[in-house]
């Protein structure tokens, strides 16, 4: 392997898991772009195209579908229970531990 592309992926590799979805988008593009190039160039662009609408609202209802999982998982995430007599009462005695 070239050293381009080790230190690319080295740091592809620090970055964390951004730097996988980033690299995973840009292959789907990539992927998209060619089959899309291969389509035109057929008779499968005469197929095709009436069912894109149709694809596309799919694709629509599946983003929005996504979103509202997400944050309605974030809300939950958000949501704690108020704390027992107890547990404030050990919270307390450890805040006035530190500060004392």
């Amino acid at each position: 392997m070239s050293p381009f592309w080790s230190s690319f992926f080295g740091h592809l590799r620090d970055c964390g898991r951004n730097a996988n979805l980033f690299v995973f988008a840009l292959a789907g593009s990539l992927g998209v772009l060619v089959l899309a190039i291969a389509v035109s160039k057929t008779e499968l662009l005469r197929l095709v195209l009436p069912v894109l609408p149709a694809l596309s609202l799919l694709a629509v209802a599946w983003v929005c579908v996504a979103i509202h999982r997400a944050r309605v998982r974030r809300r939950e995430r958000l949501h704690r229970s108020p704390l027992s007599d107890d547990e404030l009462r050990v919270a307390r005695s450890k805040l006035r531990k530190f500060r004392g």
